[in-house]
Parts: C-alpha cells; structure tokens; sequence
C-alpha cells in the first residue's frame, strides 16, 4: 500500500492514521484525509494523523491503492456509491463498520468489477467522537475482525490483513453474518441495555433525587448511552434482528433473575450470584475464547468454580442461619421481658 485514503477522519480514521504514520515498519508515500466535516480532517492534518487534506472527493481516492471508510455505516454505504466511478482498478476498499453483511452487499452491488471490498471492524473505540480524541495506540492488541466476501481474493485479504497489523491490532478472520450475531451480543445489545437503563431512571419522576445519588456503578452500566447517536443508529438500523434477538434472551435473562430475587431458596440465589462473579473474574483476568483452553483444562476449571462456590455459599448460608438464629433468640428474649412486665 503506497497511498491511502482515510474516508472519515473522526476518532477511528484519525487515530488509523496516527497507528500507520508513528509505526516505523509501515512503508506509506502518503495519506489523504477526506470528511464532509472540513473541520474534521484539519483537525486530523494538525495532529498528523494525514498528510494531506482533501476537500475533493474523487481527487482523495483516484490514485489511493487502500480505501479507508471510517465513517458512520449509513454514511460508509453512500461513500461507496460516490466513489464508485473514481477508483482505480484493483484498489482495495475496507470500513471500519460495526455490522458487516449489510456493507458487503453494498459494496458488492455499487463497486465496479476489478475493485476488491474487503470488510473490517476493529474492536475497540471510545464513546468520544473526532479527532481531537485519537489515539495511536488504540487498536494496539485488540482484535480486528476481516469478512471477506465469497471469491475475494487472497491478496485484497492480505493487505486488510497488513492494515491490522500496522495498526498493532490481532486480525481475526470471520464470516460477516458470524460476525454480525457476535458483535449484536456484546456490543450492541449492552448499548441498547444502557439507553434503556438510563431512560428507567431518567424517566422516574425521583430522578433529581436519582442522578444526585448515581455514582460509579450507574455511570460505568449507562456509558453506552453516551454512543454518537448517528453510530447508534446505523448500528441498529444495519443489525436489527440480530440486535433484537439479544435484548429478546437479555429479557429473559432479565426473568430468570427476577424469578431467583422472587424465589424463597437463598441458597440458590446465592449459588446464581457467586457462579456470575466467578465466571466474570475469570473473564477478567483473560480466561476467555477457545483456543486459550488446552485438554482438560475448561472441565478442570469448572471444578474448581464449583469447589469455590459450594464452599462460599456454605459459608454465606452459614452466616444467615447464625444471623436468622440470633434474630430468633432477640425475639424471644423481647417476648420473656414483656411477660415479666
């Protein structure tokens, strides 16, 4: 990649360009920002993030051997119809989209043939928007998902591929519609979680009492509602019934938490919440995915969860019983001294 071009010069295109230009090993002639926002992309020549500013849509892509879309997924999908009769035969084009398969077929029906799209999404951001908040290092180590769509070719694949890596990310190869019900689980649906987290207690008519009180927790369970709205949209919009299918089992989930709360078997209720926290730990502290497990060691771990468990709920239930057997002597030592009075 010789020249590229970053469509969207907000905090993911700028700070792909600021990861490209500060890594010694990426060999670039030039970047060539472009945004509908101008002052976006001065913004992003001022921190250097690009090289060159560019106002002229079609100039930006013409000569450019990667494309870049950086945008909102609405706005990525009208970028592929502007450019479309600019650019040069066998450019690669990618995004940098939450939600992939609507964006493949997009540009599957609008790039001429001889231009290879090859989409992307790079796991990690912020809530904060433009390039005032780019960072170099934001990718560094994070997953970058690729879905190639069927007969692309190996080396449009290799430089998405390269991108990844100038930027420090871990690219990880995965289907589109695959990808599409992941991303719906744990990022999506966490985002319509918070908004509606926030509305409940926004909505309440104790709420200048409510937001006095809220702290940390309420904060860190609300951030996703601080989402760019125009991103939020896009997102729902391009993933709606992935996105619904979850916030339809985190109903359920909802329930089955309900029905635990509700249920008179605190050792149960127990049980569900030391489980929750031991396997949220164990997330933590990086025991996720499959290939991180060797032979034997998810069952081993799951032992060890449940030798945890069984003895912290003995010790919890034991604490209530003393507690509810104190309780009970108080009451018949209050119901003795009011007899003898």
């Amino acid at each position: 990649m010789t020249q590229v071009a970053i469509l969207g010069t907000g905090l993911i295109g700028a700070s792909i360009g600021l990861a490209l230009k500060q890594n010694s090993d990426v060999k670039l002639d030039q970047i060539i920002g472009y945004d509908r926002e101008r002052r976006n992309s001065r913004q992003a020549k001022k921190i250097g993030s690009i090289d060159k500013e560019e106002g002229n849509l079609a100039n930006a892509v013409r000569e450019a051997g990667l494309i870049i879309l950086a945008a909102p997924i609405l706005s990525n999908h009208k970028l592929i119809e502007e450019i479309a009769p600019f650019v040069a035969e066998g450019a690669v084009v990618t995004d940098t989209g939450s939600t992939k398969a609507a964006t493949l077929l997009h540009a599957a029906e609008h790039l001429p043939q001889g231009v290879h799209f090859v989409g992307s999404h790079p796991m990690s951001g912020k809530t904060e928007v433009g390039p005032e908040h780019a960072d170099a290092d934001l990718f560094k180590d994070q997953r970058w998902v690729i879905t190639a769509p069927p007969g692309a070719s190996q080396d449009s694949v290799k430089v998405v591929i390269s991108l990844a890596h100038g930027v420090g990310a871990l690219p990880m190869i995965m289907d589109a519609e695959e990808h599409d019900a992941y991303v719906a689980a744990i990022s999506h649906m966490p985002m319509v979680a918070a908004h509606a987290l926030f509305q409940l207690a926004r909505r309440s008519e104790a709420w200048p009492e409510l937001s006095l009180l809220a702290a940390g927790g309420f904060k860190s369970s609300t951030r996703l509602a601080a989402t760019d709205p125009s991103m939020a949209y896009d997102i729902v919009a391009t993933n709606r019934e992935q996105t619904v299918h979850w916030v339809d089992r985190f109903i359920e989930e909802l329930r089955r938490i309900r029905d635990d709360i509700n249920n008179d078997d605190r050792e149960e209720l127990f049980t569900q919440i030391a489980k929750t926290e031991l396997d949220y730990s164990a997330y933590l502290l990086g025991i996720v995915g499959r290939k991180e497990e060797g032979p034997g060691v998810h069952t081993a771990g799951l032992d060890f969860s449940t030798m945890l468990v069984g003895q912290a709920m003995k010790d919890k239930i034991d604490q209530m019983s003393e507690g509810s057997e104190e309780r009970v002597r108080e009451r018949e030592l209050e119901s003795r001294l009011k007899r003898d009075i």
